[in-house]
């Protein structure tokens, strides 16, 4: 009977110590993959083109303050504003760039030579993002191995909210045609929302500072050529609508088509103030 009760108490005292060793090595893995992860995890600079900005950058900047995703740097490059804009900036940016700049192309391409993150996003100063956009960025860059992503567009709620319901109704159409071609038929980001990958970014020489529109879907061609593009339509971003609004629907189009058509031809594009 002693000898069954010693080895019944062998057994258990083993049953423990395997479970002990167990959880050591459980624990161990569990702090090595931590470890994995945390070495991968890239890391993002959000640069935030601006000029005279005062009405809208406010906004914009609180939307990236309230992301649930708070592990990134945050970079204004302003163009040398009359207004308030580097006083309202540097309330929320770590870094506030105050210098000339030719092009909107070139105040992003000024801004991502201070940046240190593996991700460059930018986002224009009249646009908000989704409080899940940037958390969003950072899951897509590091589980997948891709140069750009295709966020979604959609109208700012306080440019819209008075308008007359036949404009409404025509702006919401405009931008979720924009969406269905950007999904379906031609991969080409925004500068609204543009994140993309820094060496891929640096690699082709950044944004055409000569381009004064349509540098956003230049570049998109540029790097779709070298790597991976993602659609995720779960990262929303909402713009203004303002030069629609001021110029005109058929005008704005209009600019906007002639510099895109003068992009492709490599042609010169005249200088429109509603452009920046």
């Amino acid at each position: 009977m002693r000898e069954g009760k010693y080895l019944q108490i062998l057994k258990i005292q083993r049953i423990f110590t395997f479970l002990a060793l167990d959880i050591v090595v459980n624990d161990k893995c569990l702090i090595a993959w931590a470890e994995i992860k945390e070495k991968q995890m890239k890391s993002l600079s959000v640069i935030v083109p601006a000029l005279n900005e005062e009405k809208y950058i406010a906004s914009t900047l609180q939307s990236l303050a309230e992301q649930t995703y708070k592990d990134f740097e945050l970079i204004v490059k302003d163009g040398l504003s009359l207004d308030n804009t580097v006083e309202i900036a540097n309330e929320y940016a770590d870094l506030v760039i105050s210098k000339r700049d030719m092009s909107i192309g070139d105040a992003r391409n000024q801004g991502a030579r201070y940046a240190k993150g593996d991700v460059l996003v930018f986002v224009d100063a009249d646009t908000s993002l989704d409080k899940n956009a940037i958390e969003l960025i950072a899951e897509n860059f590091n589980h997948y191995d891709i140069v750009l992503l295709l966020p979604k567009y959609g109208p700012r709620e306080e440019d819209i909210r008075f308008l007359p319901q036949p404009k409404k109704q025509l702006s919401r159409f405009l931008i979720e045609f924009e969406n269905f071609w950007r999904n379906y038929v031609d991969k080409f980001d925004g500068g609204i929302c543009m994140p993309v990958q820094s060496s891929a970014f640096k690699g082709i020489g950044g944004f055409d500072r000569r381009l004064r529109c349509s540098e956003d879907i230049e570049i998109s061609y540029r790097l779709r050529r070298i790597g991976k593009v993602l659609n995720d339509y779960r990262v929303k971003a909402y713009f203004s609508i303002r030069r629609f609004i001021l110029s005109g629907y058929i005008e704005t189009l209009r600019n906007y088509g002639l510099n895109t058509l003068r992009m492709h031809l490599n042609l010169l594009q005249p200088e429109y103030e509603s452009f920046r």
